[in-house]
């Protein structure tokens, strides 16, 4: 893997990529059956990324912020 390409530390890395992103497209609960999660907390520890991109959003776009 890190001869493709250095930043990628395994499979378990492409893996939570892969889950994060689909939680930027998907809901969470498509995201829970893609993934073949059994618990939905499985899912949500993936959204941690998702909810700094919110944060961002949000810093940019509040009329008081």
């Amino acid at each position: 893997m890190r001869q493709i390409s250095p930043k990628v530390r395994g499979c378990r890395h492409i893996h939570q990529s892969v889950i994060t992103l689909w939680l930027k497209r998907c809901d969470l609960r498509t995201v829970q059956y893609m993934a073949g999660h059994k618990r939905i907390s499985s899912t949500e520890r993936y959204q941690v990324g998702y909810l700094e991109d919110l944060q961002e959003s949000i810093n940019r776009c509040h009329p008081l912020g």
